[in-house]
């Protein structure tokens, strides 16, 4: 049985592919556990579901997708007293969903114009700083149609924030190329991209991103943002911020947070390492996946002693795991909720 009057923080990923963030927090609430009040917060690393973590108006804006296609992109604009700020999402405007399987060739020669298109538009807006979620991008360009477009337009009246989900140097896009569709054996062509843009970023900004943490993200995006000015964060450390949820985890007895798969990549700013960080011995912790890597769930655990890590393919299956994630991840937290304390 839960304790009377407990307070219960759930902060989900997604689930890439089968379910979302808010999916599944809103299941978790539905179930109504008496005794115990949910705090959902939604929350992102950077890549997809950024954007929705912010409260905000939202207006459409015309932007290229990867292969120079115009198209609606959202535009969050959240008004303060200090500033007017935008939030964009790479994923929405320059993602994967554009072409899910494109041909090597398609991948190489994915472009990020679209993000420009987007940082622009948003000036008609009244937009004085605009943040960039870099998560999620079909590119690997290095950003070089980001920053051309955005050269060409001369001095922008307009601070940027490059929030990322890795912490990645420049040269670190590579690795994540293949994964985006680029053949292997095309890898030293991003390599040499990746080379000649940094100097041509240095000569013209006096900025040089090849050895700077975070500037490899979304293909590289990042990397041509700070050349332009941009600073670079942790896209969860934003989310965590703008959502106060170091605070809202501190009075919490229980915390609920998840993503897909759970392996090496989730100890390097995801939300889930996010999130334990956050918590301390006093509390209890269900990470709820759907895969694990069995030597990250036991680094995590090492480093974390309270965390519970569950995953979906143990607990169901992997047909039903994919099938009914929702379901599989509501057996686990009915189970995580009904222990004691």
């Amino acid at each position: 049985m839960t304790r009377k009057s407990e307070r219960v923080v759930v902060a989900m990923d997604k689930f890439r592919s089968s379910a979302s963030a808010g999916d599944l927090a809103e299941l978790i609430v539905q179930r109504g556990v008496p005794g115990v009040t949910f705090d959902v917060a939604t929350l992102s690393d950077g890549g997809e579901g950024f954007r929705a973590a912010f409260d905000g108006e939202v207006v459409t804006l015309r932007v290229r997708d990867p292969w120079g296609h115009w198209h609606d992109a959202p535009l969050t604009i959240v008004a303060t007293a200090h500033e007017t700020l935008g939030v964009i999402e790479v994923a929405e405007i320059i993602g994967r969903s554009h072409r899910p399987t494109p041909t090597a060739t398609e991948a190489l020669a994915a472009s990020s114009e679209g993000v420009a298109d987007a940082i622009l538009a948003s000036l008609s807006w009244g937009v004085t700083r605009v943040v960039v979620g870099c998560g999620g991008s079909a590119t690997s360009d290095g950003g070089e149609g980001c920053y051309e477009v955005l050269h060409r337009a001369g001095g922008l009246d307009i601070s940027m924030t490059a929030a990322t989900d890795i912490g990645a140097d420049y040269f670190g896009a590579v690795k994540y190329a293949e994964q985006k569709g680029v053949a292997s054996g095309d890898l030293r062509l991003v390599a040499r991209r990746l080379d000649r843009l940094a100097e041509r970023y240095e000569r013209l900004s006096g900025r040089d991103v090849r050895h700077v943490a975070r500037t490899g993200a979304a293909g590289g995006l990042s990397g041509a943002l700070y050349a332009r000015g941009a600073d670079l964060v942790s896209g969860f450390d934003e989310v965590a911020r703008v959502n106060s949820l170091a605070a809202r985890i501190d009075v919490a007895s229980r915390v609920i947070t998840g993503e897909g798969r759970l392996d090496a990549g989730s100890l390097d700013g995801k939300v889930v390492s996010g999130v334990c960080a956050l918590t301390n011995e006093h509390q209890r912790v269900l990470v709820v996946c759907g895969s694990r890597d069995v030597a990250t769930a036991h680094e995590l655990t090492s480093r974390y002693p309270w965390a519970r890590v569950e995953d979906l393919v143990s607990r169901c299956g992997e047909r039903r795991a994919f099938d009914d994630t929702v379901g599989c991840v509501g057996e686990i937290v009915a189970d995580f909720l009904a222990d004691e304390l």
